[in-house]
């Protein structure tokens, strides 16, 4: 005997499974930021502030007129508040437990500073439509960090499940977590996330000089710059050079 499928009802199951688990996942969130909070040291914590407030000052000076846009400015104007954008969403990403996603975006990220660096170096023709090449602007540090990020944004091996935090359940089943979970893994995520956007800032303030000139009072984002990577350093986020 067959049975007249009800689509209208059919409908209304699925969006309340789809707005249960968005319900679910929203909680999830907000107690996995809860414990990055409260697992986050309080240099890194200092060091975070700083960053974002030294992007978001730096930024907002592109508000300004330039007086003689080119084809080159105006695509690094581009690229660097699609990185900001970015920026600040992989912050959210790693408090809120989603470090594939993050990763990914730190990869996205990786590309554009190099490219921003590539557009100061070489002609526009011979960089359209290429992949921006992170190894050859960052030397070890590229060689190092790249690979991981494009690994982990391919999914290319069964362990990067293990940034979905794996749960092990009464029952002994283990598998990974179908929500956000805080994840141990996410102050190292940042601590990637924040040696890409240090390159960034430490380019957009000279990238600032350039093309304002003296209208840019630079000497206080220097000073916080360097006070800044100065805590980097003692923090381990990023390393000193021997």
């Amino acid at each position: 005997m067959t049975h007249e499928f009800d689509h209208k009802a059919n409908v209304e199951d699925l969006m309340r499974h789809a707005c249960d688990f968005q319900a679910d996942a929203t909680i999830a969130r907000e107690e996995t930021k809860e414990k990055y909070r409260k697992s986050e040291p309080d240099a890194h914590n200092t060091f975070r502030i700083t960053l974002d407030g030294l992007i978001a000052r730096t930024i907002q000076q592109l508000a300004n007129k330039i007086d003689t846009p080119t084809e080159k400015i105006s695509w690094q104007i581009s690229l660097a508040i699609s990185f900001v954008r970015t920026h600040f969403i992989i912050n959210d990403m790693i408090m809120y437990g989603d470090l594939i996603e993050a990763f990914t975006l730190i990869r996205k990220n990786f590309e554009s500073v190099t490219r921003l660096h590539e557009i100061d170096d070489k002609p526009l023709l011979k960089l359209l439509k290429k992949t921006p090449n992170v190894i050859n602007i960052f030397k070890e540090g590229g060689k190092q960090l790249y690979p991981t990020l494009s690994e982990i944004a391919h999914f290319g091996t069964p362990s990067v499940g293990e940034l979905l935090t794996v749960n092990s359940h009464d029952d002994g089943r283990v598998g990974p977590s179908l929500h956000p979970a805080f994840n141990v893994d996410a102050l190292g995520c940042y601590d990637r996330h924040a040696y890409v956007s240090i390159y960034f800032v430490f380019w957009l303030i000279q990238f600032l000089k350039s093309v304002y000139g003296e209208k840019y009072d630079h000497d206080k984002d220097e000073k916080t710059f360097f006070i800044m990577t100065g805590i980097a350093e003692d923090s381990g986020i990023i390393q000193r050079k021997e």
